[in-house]
């Protein structure tokens, strides 16, 4: 049986970015310099791929906290996310085996039609 989780929203912010840049060493000046965005042809300052990815564990956080964690991860990324928008995850969950669910999950710009993100996340608990 498919369970919905409850989706989480999350507005990307310009400090978000920068904050990221810091943690992760990834500094490409597309994630916060306007010019050089568009001078590479992008419609403006874009985010991370690995910080969308990294929103999907504020939907996954119920269930971390029962005890799961994550044994394989797979996404992939479908469009890019520009700064000053609001991105929706969500997703679904069906136990697979005893302790073990597949999460199915989704990262969509809020009013646009295309996923930013589809991916499938296993995780398990010890029982």
């Amino acid at each position: 049986m498919t369970t919905p989780l409850t989706s989480v929203t999350h507005h990307v912010t310009q400090t978000d970015l920068v904050r990221y840049a810091g943690a992760s060493h990834d500094f490409n000046p597309i994630h916060f310099d306007e010019s050089i965005a568009r001078q590479y042809g992008l419609p403006g300052i874009i985010a991370h791929g690995m910080f969308t990815m990294g929103l999907i564990t504020r939907l996954l956080e119920p269930l971390l906290v029962q005890g799961y964690h994550v044994t394989e991860w797979s996404n992939r990324f479908r469009a890019m996310v520009p700064v000053n928008q609001t991105v929706i995850i969500s997703g679904t969950c069906e136990e697979t085996a005893p302790s073990t669910l597949a999460v199915s999950v989704t990262v969509t710009i809020q009013d646009h039609p295309k996923p930013a993100l589809t991916g499938t996340i296993t995780l398990s608990r010890a029982t």
